[in-house]
């Protein structure tokens, strides 16, 4: 750095340090309200390993452990730069002006949860979606470019706004507002799709299981909201007053929003598990003719055979929540029940797990239809 960089950037500090003075301020309630968002978030993968734990390596392990770990690590980076601005430096003005190494690794790791849960979200939609899968596609582009943007804020942030804040926000202050945008065009674009296609599915939905669809719905509608907002509330503030350093709060606080979205939308096969009581009965009078349906909440007595059953089950793994439709005995085949009942129901041994799921027949002769229902 040449002298008139040196001087360039004094003058910028001086400028920089009469609109800042309320940035510790800012940062202790911001961080305050993260710590007591991890304190939930640790409490929710405890409740996850106490109800699933023979879930798969990579959700268990690969995807709520390592999420944990990431909200741990930024937890203590955000406290260290609260400390280094309120503690170490309490008498010192000018310190406001530098940024700490910890806060520069605290944008990376906050980058890291935010595709971390993105991603995960856009793997359901997936499942939700038949092809071309346009939404995931474009989903994926804006992860991808978050997390270019992000690395990219980090290093600039540890290299420049250690010396001068000032200088940093100026100079880039398009890749702050651009990973903003970035971030809440893509939970927006996730979100939305989520409620979009379960609205859809619903309409093909087994009267059984309406009620399981539409508190899907409702969780799908509340835990979106909860991040969208943040995540415009801090583009908004950023926007309106990036010195006032307010949007960094709101900042602090989204990465335990998107980690606890994450784990309450795991976590509801628990709350799932009382609507899943039911059990729909086909029976049919000959290979021709349309079955005749009837739906009871009690045990069924099987003696009824010739008939298809349609069981809601909870699996323990990612697939949440599924029906299976077995054939009984020698009952008709799926494709002899009444179209109203069979929804998106698609007889295809190769095709994927996702709401209209696959039908295919097993060693014993019965048929097996299993369909996601859940995100």
């Amino acid at each position: 750095m040449g002298n008139e960089d040196i001087c360039h950037s004094q003058l910028l500090d001086d400028l920089f340090l009469e609109s800042t003075i309320t940035l510790p301020r800012v940062l202790e309630v911001g961080i305050m309200i993260s710590g007591i968002l991890f304190g939930v978030v640790t409490s929710q993968v405890y409740v996850y390993h106490q109800n699933f734990p023979n879930d798969r390596l990579w959700l268990k392990i690969g995807l709520v452990d390592t999420v944990w770990f990431l909200e741990f690590a930024h937890t203590g980076c955000a406290l260290h730069a609260l400390y280094f601005y309120s503690v170490m430096h309490y008498d010192d003005p000018e310190i406001i002006t530098k940024a700490p190494v910890t806060l520069g690794l605290a944008a990376l790791l906050h980058g890291i949860i935010t595709v971390m849960v993105q991603g995960f979200f856009t793997y359901r939609i997936v499942q939700l979606t038949q092809k071309p899968y346009i939404i995931p596609f474009l989903s994926i582009v804006l992860i991808l470019i978050q997390i270019v943007a992000v690395t990219m804020l980090s290093v600039e942030t540890i290299r420049v706004g250690t010396r001068s804040l000032a200088l940093f926000l100026t100079q880039w202050e398009w890749l702050v507002t651009m990973t903003l945008v970035l971030r809440t065009l893509a939970d927006v674009l996730v979100s939305g799709a989520l409620v979009w296609h379960l609205c859809i599915e619903r309409q093909n939905a087994y009267k059984n299981t309406l009620k399981i669809v539409d508190k899907l719905i409702q969780w799908a509608v509340e835990t979106g909201m909860i991040t969208s907002l943040l995540g415009i509330a801090t583009l908004i503030s950023n926007r309106a007053s990036t010195h006032s350093f307010i949007w960094l709060a709101w900042l602090s606080i989204l990465p335990k929003a998107f980690s606890n979205t994450l784990l309450a939308n795991i976590n509801s096969r628990v709350h799932l598990r009382d609507l899943q009581s039911s059990e729909i009965i086909v029976r049919s009078r000959s290979a021709h003719s349309a079955p005749r349906i009837d739906q009871t909440r009690d045990q069924i007595n099987m003696e009824k055979s010739r008939g298809v059953r349609v069981t809601v089950t909870t699996q323990s793994d990612v697939e949440m929540n599924t029906f299976e439709i077995t054939q009984v005995h020698d009952g008709p085949e799926l494709g002899d029940i009444d179209s109203s009942y069979q929804g998106n129901h698609k007889e295809d041994q190769k095709s994927e797990l996702r709401i209209g799921g696959h039908v295919k027949k097993d060693k014993g002769g019965s048929w097996r239809h299993r369909c996601i229902v859940a995100i």
